[in-house]
């Protein structure tokens, strides 16, 4: 019991000089300086090459999302806004552009109007890679990057457009043949009946033959030829090619 005591009056001696020593040097709330030793700067060093390394891999594993079309989570989008502003920035107005197109497949008249559009887009794309891979004041680092992106976009492009043929609303478009047909019809009909009818005429629709299996093989060209003009450019080693954002 004694014992006991002398030992707690020792530990409170002790704090109270820490006190005081922290009173008197104005680090009242700060921690004890300590120097590591040289296990502790290693391990130190060790965390620090690993988190790195983390950091990287999650860097890495965007820019494969990215080239693959697949769209990020916020948590990815707010790594890449902050490493690469720049791409960060491409990358939204590509995800706009996506859903405007989606929305302007969906306002065709005919399936040949969508499958005019997808090949424009598609044609687009492929335009856009070989103006940035062929500008030679843009450095290779940047090249890589750029057709990447550009690719990404491509295929995401493409497949869009593979979802609306399989879709009712693509199944239910005419023909610009069918839809003539049906115009002519309606015309007659028209001059057929008395001016103060006002019956409604049925809906004409049929699913018609399609280029849509065209179109797809179409998408699938321009995807090779996109692949072949940066295989061109980059070499065989291009995807795995790491790149340096550090902002």
């Amino acid at each position: 019991m004694i014992t006991g005591t002398i030992y707690n009056a020792g530990k409170m001696l002790e704090m109270t000089q820490k006190w005081e020593q922290k009173k008197a040097s104005g680090n009242i709330l700060g921690k004890e300086k300590k120097e590591l030793s040289p296990e502790e700067q290693q391990l130190k060093m060790y965390q620090e090459q690993l988190a790195s390394m983390r950091e990287g891999n999650e860097v890495s594993a965007i820019y494969a999302k990215l080239q693959s079309g697949q769209e990020l989570s916020p948590e990815e989008e707010g790594i890449l806004r902050e490493r690469d502003p720049k791409l960060y920035m491409e990358y939204k107005a590509d995800r706009m552009e996506q859903e405007a197109y989606e929305k302007e497949l969906k306002n065709c008249k005919t399936k040949e109007e969508a499958e005019k559009l997808h090949v424009n887009r598609m044609n687009g794309k492929l335009s856009e890679l070989k103006s940035i891979v062929n500008n030679p004041n843009i450095p290779k680092s940047e090249k890589i990057k750029e057709s990447q992106r550009i690719l990404g976009d491509t295929t995401k492009t493409a497949q869009i457009f593979q979802i609306f043929t399989k879709s009712e609303e693509f199944k239910k478009l005419p023909t610009e043949e069918e839809a003539a047909e049906n115009s002519r019809e309606e015309a007659n009909l028209q001059e057929e009946q008395p001016p103060v009818e006002t019956d409604e005429y049925a809906e004409v629709t049929s699913d018609g033959a399609s280029g849509s299996d065209n179109d797809n093989n179409i998408s699938t060209e321009v995807l090779k030829e996109m692949l072949a003009l940066e295989k061109k450019h980059f070499g065989e080693l291009k995807k795995t090619v790491k790149i340096d954002v550090t902002i």
